[in-house]
């Protein structure tokens, strides 16, 4: 049973660099809706989805493998794509094809950022290890991995990114809710209308915490005297 969390706490110093522009996600959540993959793998069926998708208040659009389709909606919709990889060969396809924000599991990003993945950082275009991936989210699906993963993801300097797909209802609300409040800022979902409202209560709350926690800010948010 998922007990209730915490209200969440800003997290300082979370970023995601896309391309030349770094988004600040401390009191910010993203959402990124899964587009289901085309039935006869027509592009008309992902620009459909991608359009559904955004619609209903995505941030990012994640695009089915393969990663030609970035493309496509891109194209279609300007919009932020998103994909979640599963090998390093999935990560440089992703990034060939353009797709703005790449989500690894702590497994596959430890492997971009150790010694062993040096020649996979030099055919992504970068010598400085996970860090100098832009874009690179890591991801988890269980929010009780959260906290060791958030701090795996703050050595490697990238953010932290909670996969709900598998769920719904109360029980997928419960969980991104714990996952926003110990450190994701970015949700992967089926449902983007319960997690664009999870996104905003929990955006609203870290606000909310970050106005607080500033010095000199008494308990109703002004101003102690001297």
């Amino acid at each position: 049973m998922i007990t209730p969390a915490p209200p969440p706490a800003p997290v300082v110093g979370a970023t995601v660099r896309i391309g030349v522009e770094c988004l600040d996600l401390a009191v910010r959540v993203l959402v990124a809706g899964v587009v289901p993959a085309p039935r006869f793998g027509r592009e008309a069926e992902v620009q459909a989805g991608a359009g559904a998708v955004l619609a209903l208040g995505a941030d990012l659009v994640e695009v089915p493998p393969p990663a030609r389709f970035a493309g496509v909606v891109r194209g279609a919709a300007g919009h932020l794509v998103a994909m979640r990889a599963s090998s390093p060969d999935e990560v440089a396809s992703a990034r060939a094809a353009g797709v703005e924000v790449i989500m690894v599991t702590p497994g596959l990003a430890a492997e971009l950022a150790g010694g062993d993945a040096a020649a996979t950082g030099r055919e992504l275009g970068t010598t400085r290890g996970l860090a100098g991936l832009a874009g690179v989210v890591v991801v988890v699906d269980d929010p009780a991995d959260v906290p060791a993963t958030r701090a795996q993801a703050e050595r490697w300097g990238v953010p932290l990114a909670y996969d709900s797909t598998r769920w719904s209802g109360a029980a997928a609300i419960a969980r991104e809710a714990a996952a926003v409040a110990d450190g994701c800022r970015l949700l992967r979902t089926s449902d983007v209308r319960r997690s664009r409202r999870v996104a905003e209560v929990t955006g609203a709350l870290l606000a909310a915490r970050r106005q607080d926690d500033r010095p000199g800010q008494g308990v109703d948010g002004e101003q102690e005297q001297r």
